[in-house]
């Protein structure tokens, strides 16, 4: 009886400490520092594209924006943030990161 207890919590450790932490995670921006969407908007259409939406947007199947990432990948895009100054006033505008769920 003791034998097979112990064959159950062997197997029980090792099934539940191999589980990888997984979640699914999508490439974003947030505007910051008093930028407006309809700052970024005027921008895009001036490259040719309907919304800073659109063309962030546009290179979406590149980017491969929407995907599931475990464990080292994981921890490596929640902690994934840039800046970019989109108006060249040396304020930075947009933060890129991934939301993970």
């Amino acid at each position: 009886m003791k034998i097979k207890l112990l064959f159950i919590s062997l197997i029980s450790i090792f099934t539940f400490t191999s589980c990888e932490k997984c979640k699914d995670c999508e490439l974003t921006y947030e505007f910051i520092n008093g930028t407006e969407q309809a700052e970024a908007d005027a921008l895009a259409i001036l490259f040719g594209y309907t919304s800073f939406d659109h063309l962030f947007h546009s290179s979406d199947s590149i980017n491969q924006l929407n995907q599931e990432y475990c464990e080292d990948n994981l921890t490596s895009n929640e902690a994934y943030s840039e800046y970019d100054d989109l108006d060249g006033d040396n304020t930075n505008d947009i933060r890129y990161f991934y939301d993970c769920k």
